[in-house]
Parts: structure tokens; C-alpha cells; sequence
């Protein structure tokens, strides 16, 4: 199994990488920045689709780097 990190906000770009890459058997880090941002429902988005990908046994880890 490959390992890869990505940046995942939250948004269809970055979540359908994020599918791709777990169908291609990576193992994926997925990083999210929180900066302050005014809509921070895409961090929330981008957790919540870690935690079902993980609940379903997929090989990822998540974290939120905070520069607040």
C-alpha cells in the first residue's frame, strides 16, 4: 500500500481526490487548515467524510492544522 497526503477542504475537488486515491489502495493523511476562514462548514465537511470513510474501514487518517 502507497502513501500519499493531501490537502482536504471539504469541497468536490478535494473529497473526490480523496475517493480516488482510497479506490487506488493508497493510504491517505488528509490535512485541513483552519486559518480563520468565514465558512468553516467545509472543515466540518471535510471531518465528517473522514469519519464515514473510516467507520467503513477505508485507510485514512485526519487532522486539522489550526492557524489560529
Amino acid at each position: 500500500m502507497r502513501n500519499v497526503v493531501i490537502a482536504l477542504s471539504g469541497g468536490m475537488d478535494s473529497s473526490s481526490l480523496l475517493i480516488r486515491l482510497l479506490a487506488e489502495n493508497y493510504q491517505v493523511t488528509a490535512l485541513a487548515f483552519d486559518y480563520g476562514q468565514k465558512h468553516k462548514v467545509e472543515l466540518d465537511r471535510a471531518e465528517s467524510l473522514c469519519q464515514f470513510l473510516k467507520q467503513k474501514k477505508y485507510p485514512i487518517t485526519f487532522q486539522i492544522i489550526r492557524f489560529i
